[in-house]
């Protein structure tokens, strides 16, 4: 998704090279209505945060309402790249980030390739972040005597960047009826009320000593 007519049509040049994607090119969105207009199934977003005069977390939870198991890699101007604006994008959902640097067109396919197979594209301080806000929350809030299986820890990490429980589903390989279940046990053992209680704003305020 962009208004950026040479970014676009460098993106297709970069993509027209690569002939073993599993999946087809739909034409360029300068806008959602223009993306939602398209055929109603996931697909993966490349989001231009050169053009697209909105919140890229926010744009990109509007989508997954939208399409459900859609995935989004963003593209990124060097000056917006801070490791503090990856990790809030990837906590919504933001599956992976290319630089527009010199060297992004060849970095691209390598990306969109690790994004469908499941595999984000972040640096691994954005990583590193993540799983140490992860182990504080499960040390923090985790109820004595409870642990969390492995397939809890699976999708709290899902629910962690905001997936909801079909995107979970797909994602993990089990039913919804299964995802709700294992959503239940993990709010319980996290004393969370809901889900929102595992957004990074609300996380960063258990942090904050209280007056």
């Amino acid at each position: 998704m962009s208004a950026h007519p040479l970014l676009i049509r460098a993106v297709k040049r970069v993509l027209s090279h690569v002939r073993d994607f599993p999946v087809q090119i739909l034409p360029p969105a300068q806008n959602p209505a223009e993306a939602m207009q398209q055929p109603r199934a996931p697909r993966l977003f490349l989001l231009d945060a050169c053009s697209l005069h909105m919140d890229l977390g926010s744009l990109a939870g509007r989508c997954r309402t939208y399409l459900p198991g859609s995935k989004f890699l963003a593209l990124l101007p060097p000056e917006k790249s801070t490791t503090a604006e990856k990790i809030r994008l990837f906590y919504w959902g933001i599956d992976g980030f290319v630089e527009l640097h010199k060297t992004w067109q060849a970095e691209l396919p390598k990306a969109i390739h690790s994004v469908l197979q499941g595999q984000p594209w972040a640096p691994p301080e954005v990583m590193l972040a993540f799983v140490q806000r992860s182990k504080w929350l499960l040390d923090s809030q985790l109820l004595p005597g409870h642990s969390l299986t492995a397939r809890e820890a699976q999708a709290l990490q899902l629910l962690m960047r905001r997936l909801t429980n079909k995107e979970i589903s797909s994602a993990l390989g089990i039913s919804e009826r299964t995802v709700k279940y294992h959503v239940s046990n993990i709010l319980s053992k996290l004393q969370l009320e809901d889900r929102r209680g595992l957004s990074p704003e609300r996380l960063l305020l258990r942090l904050l000593p209280s007056e």
